[in-house]
């Protein structure tokens, strides 16, 4: 049943578009501390609990979970917010 959910839920993702959008940008490439990298969270939620999200989604749950975090990183590493704000979906993104 979860095979042909996942199934199902990756032939729907739109990768052209996704690239399209995400490629050009390359504005949050700095490592990120393990903290706030979004790995541990895509497999939580994709493998753990077998929730098959857009990545607009995913991204809002990452960005809510780790607000704080994510804005402590950009300052110490002197981000303006609007370039952090742009840079950072693209690199989950490509997570």
């Amino acid at each position: 049943m979860y095979l042909e959910k996942f199934e199902k839920f990756l032939q729907s993702v739109d990768l052209n578009a996704y690239r399209e959008k995400y490629r050009p940008i390359k504005l949050v490439e700095m490592d990120l501390p393990k903290e706030i990298q979004a790995i541990e969270m895509l497999y939580e939620i994709y493998w753990g609990q077998k929730r098959f999200l857009s990545f607009e989604d995913f991204y809002q749950e990452y960005f809510k979970a780790h607000k704080k975090k994510l804005e402590d990183f950009r300052k110490k590493v002197g981000m303006c917010p609007k370039c952090f704000k742009k840079g950072l979906p693209a690199r989950i993104y490509r997570t």
